[in-house]
C-alpha cells in the first residue's frame, strides 16, 4: 500500500419529451472554471435542479436550466461543448450548451424505455436501456427514434443496458442482464461493441464479474487508455470490482483495478487525475451498514496500490465527485442536514461548509467539471 503525501501535492417510468420554459436568467457564459450538478428527488411530477459552482469565486448558481430541463432521476455526461441530460423516468435525452445552459433541444426515447446513460456519434445518440430490447439510437433534430436489439442476451427480451461510451467510430454498451422479476444476475455482465456507421454488433464479450452497476469512463490514452465500468450485486459486499476494459481491434476484461472488498463499498463514480507524475484514479465509495458510509478514494494507476484511508472523513456522506481542469475535485455530500458541493485542492478541503445546489445531492454521475 501507499499514501502520497497531501502537503506535498500542489496540484423506471413513464412519458416522452416534456415542456422546457426559462425562468432564471441566463448565467454569465465567460465564468471559468465551473463545476455543474445535477440532482433530482426521485418523486413524480417534482423537476430536478442544475446548478453550477464558480471555482473561483466558490459560489453556486442554482436552477441554471430552463425549467424541464431536468427531471427527477438524472444523469449528466459532458461531450465535447455540449451537457447531456439523461432523464431517466422521464423517458428523454436533453441537451444544453455548456457554455450558456441553454436548451438545444430534447429528445424522446420512448414511453417506459427508462434511459441511463449517453453516447453521442455525430448527429446520433445512443441510450442504453432498461425497458427496451437493448440500445435506443436517436437522431438529433429529428423524431426518430430505431432500436438495436440486443434482447437474445437475456431470456426475458430486456438485457438491461445500463452505459454506453464511443471509443473511435465504435460505442461500447454495458449491460447487466438481470432477471427482471428477482433482480438477480443471471451471468456475468456484457460488452456490446457497435459500429456507429452501421449500428451492427462488431463484437461482444463477457465481463469478469456480474452485474455492471454504474457508467463507463474512459482513461486518458496517456495513462494506457481503455474504459473502466464498477460493479456490483446487491446482496454481497465481497462481490463486484472496477473492471478495466481494453479496446480497439480486439477489446477485451482485463480484469479488476480494485474490488469492492478492498474498497469497502460500491463505486458510484471514477475520474483520472496526474498528482505530479503519479496517475491516481479517484472513485467515490457508498455502502449502507450498519451505518451508511460514503467517502472518496484514490488509487495509484502505475503500482495499483489503494490509498490506505479515504481522503475524506467519515463526517461526510459522498455520492459523487469530478475532478477539474484546474486540479481540484468537487464532491457532492449527501449528507441529511448538511449537503451540497464541496472543494478539494491539494488534498485538502478548500470550503467550509457544503455549498447547497438547490436540492440534496442524489445522482451518482451527477456532476462534472470543466
Amino acid at each position: 500500500m501507499k499514501k502520497l503525501a497531501f502537503a506535498l501535492l500542489t496540484i423506471a417510468a413513464c412519458g416522452d419529451n416534456v415542456t422546457v420554459t426559462r425562468d432564471a436568467p441566463m448565467p454569465d457564459a465567460a465564468t471559468t472554471p465551473r463545476a455543474v450538478a445535477v440532482s433530482g428527488n426521485f418523486m413524480a411530477g417534482q423537476p430536478g435542479v442544475m446548478s453550477s459552482l464558480d471555482l473561483i469565486s466558490m459560489t453556486v448558481a442554482e436552477r441554471v436550466a430552463p425549467t424541464g430541463a431536468i427531471g427527477n432521476d438524472p444523469v449528466l455526461r459532458k461531450i465535447d461543448g455540449e451537457l447531456f441530460v439523461v432523464n431517466r423516468t422521464d423517458n428523454n435525452v436533453t441537451v444544453l450548451d455548456a457554455a450558456t445552459f441553454a436548451v438545444k433541444e430534447q429528445l424522446a426515447t420512448g414511453a417506459g424505455s427508462n434511459p441511463q446513460d449517453v453516447a453521442a456519434a455525430g448527429t446520433k445518440l445512443y441510450v442504453p436501456s432498461f425497458g427496451s430490447a437493448g440500445v435506443v439510437v436517436l437522431t438529433r433534430g429529428t423524431t426518430t427514434a430505431t432500436t438495436i436489439d440486443l434482447s437474445a442476451l437475456d431470456p426475458d427480451m430486456k438485457p438491461n443496458c445500463i452505459s454506453a461510451y464511443l471509443v473511435g467510430t465504435d460505442v461500447y454498451i454495458a449491460c447487466e442482464i438481470l432477471n427482471d422479476t428477482t433482480f438477480v444476475p443471471r451471468g456475468p455482465g456484457k460488452i456490446v461493441v457497435i459500429d456507429s456507421a452501421s449500428d451492427t454488433i462488431r463484437t461482444m464479450f463477457d465481463l469478469s464479474q456480474l452485474n455492471p452497476f454504474g457508467v463507463f469512463e474512459a482513461l486518458p490514452e496517456d495513462l494506457g487508455g481503455g474504459l473502466v465500468i464498477p460493479s456490483y450485486t446487491f446482496d454481497d459486499l465481497t462481490k463486484g470490482c472496477v473492471e478495466r476494459i481494453t479496446t480497439g481491434a480486439t477489446p477485451s476484461s482485463m480484469g479488476c483495478l480494485a474490488t469492492n472488498m478492498e474498497l469497502g463499498g460500491l463505486v458510484n463514480h471514477i475520474e483520472f487525475q496526474r498528482l505530479g507524475s503519479t496517475p491516481i484514479v479517484w472513485m467515490t465509495v457508498s455502502w449502507f451498514e450498519p451505518e451508511p458510509i460514503g467517502n472518496l478514494q484514490g488509487l495509484d494507476l502505475e503500482t495499483g496500490d489503494l490509498w490506505p484511508e479515504p481522503l475524506t472523513p467519515t463526517t461526510q456522506l459522498l455520492v459523487d465527485m469530478t475532478t477539474c481542469p484546474d486540479g481540484k475535485i468537487v464532491v457532492a455530500d449527501a449528507t441529511m442536514d448538511k449537503h451540497g458541493l464541496r472543494v478539494y485542492d491539494g488534498g485538502l478541503e478548500v470550503t467550509t461548509a457544503p455549498l447547497a445546489i438547490g436540492l440534496k445531492p442524489a445522482s451518482s454521475h451527477g456532476l462534472v467539471c470543466y
